[in-house]
C-alpha cells in the first residue's frame, strides 16, 4: 500500500475542501477540486516539496474548479474529469461562474469513464460516476488507503443540492445509495464542503438516507 497523506485547505467563497493527495516517499501530488486560492495551495506544495502530476475534479461547478487554470499554467499538469461533465464545465452557465460574477471556463485534458480504475500516486483510484448534483459528477475511491472524495454528492449527514442546473433528487440518493453506500463502514468520506465522515456513520445518521426505505 502506497504512503499516501492527504492536506486539506477550505479555499473560496463557500469554503470549498480542496484536497492535496500525496504519496511522502516519492513527493508526487494530485488536486482535487483546487478552489479560488491559488496561492494557498502553491505555498502547501511549496513547503511539502511536492511535484504535482495532475488535477481530479468531482464535477464542474465554479467553487470546485477556481484555481485549476492556475495550476495547468504553474505545473504543466493535465485535468481529469468524468466524461459527462464536459458541457457543464466548459459553460459559463452550467458551471455558474457567471452567477458569480467572474464567468470562466476550464478544458479538461483527459476524460474519465464510471468504473475506470487508475494507478496514481503508486495506489489504484476507482472513479464511480454519481449523478444528481450534476449530470456527469464524479467520486474517486480510493480502496487501500479507504477513503472517498465526494464532491457535493455525500457530506458528513448530508448530500448535496439538486436545484441547480442537470440536478435530480431521487437520482442523487440513487447514486449514494448504489455507488457509495456499498463501500465499507472504515472509509473515510472526503467531501467537497464541511468535516469528513465515513460511510458507516452515514449509514446510521445521515437524514436523507434514513427516508429511503431501501437504506
Amino acid at each position: 500500500m502506497a504512503n499516501l497523506r492527504v492536506d486539506c485547505l477550505e479555499l473560496g467563497l463557500v469554503q470549498t475542501n480542496t484536497y492535496i493527495v500525496w504519496n511522502a516517499d516519492t513527493l508526487e501530488c494530485i488536486v482535487i477540486d483546487p478552489s479560488d486560492g491559488f496561492e494557498q495551495i502553491e505555498q502547501r506544495i511549496t513547503e511539502k516539496h511536492l511535484q504535482p502530476a495532475a488535477v481530479y475534479i468531482t464535477h464542474g461547478h465554479d467553487d470546485h474548479i477556481g484555481s485549476v487554470n492556475e495550476l495547468k499554467r504553474r505545473y504543466h499538469v493535465l485535468v481529469y474529469i468524468l466524461k459527462e461533465e464536459e458541457e457543464f464545465v466548459e459553460s459559463v452557465q452550467y458551471n455558474l461562474s457567471m452567477a458569480f460574477g467572474h464567468p470562466r471556463v476550464v478544458e479538461p485534458d483527459m476524460f474519465f469513464i464510471d468504473g475506470q480504475e487508475v494507478s496514481v500516486l503508486g495506489s489504484k483510484v476507482q472513479v464511480l460516476h454519481t449523478p444528481g448534483h450534476t449530470v456527469g459528477g464524479c467520486c474517486y475511491y480510493f480502496p487501500e488507503e479507504k477513503m472517498v472524495f465526494t464532491g457535493d454528492t455525500l457530506f458528513c449527514e448530508s448530500v448535496g443540492r439538486s436545484d441547480l442546473p442537470g440536478g435530480d433528487g431521487a437520482q442523487l440518493i440513487a447514486s449514494v445509495r448504489e455507488k457509495l453506500m456499498p463501500l465499507p463502514d472504515d472509509v473515510s468520506v472526503c467531501p467537497g464542503h464541511g468535516p469528513l465522515s465515513s460511510i458507516g456513520h452515514e449509514r446510521k445518521h445521515n437524514y436523507f438516507l434514513m427516508q429511503d426505505a431501501g437504506l
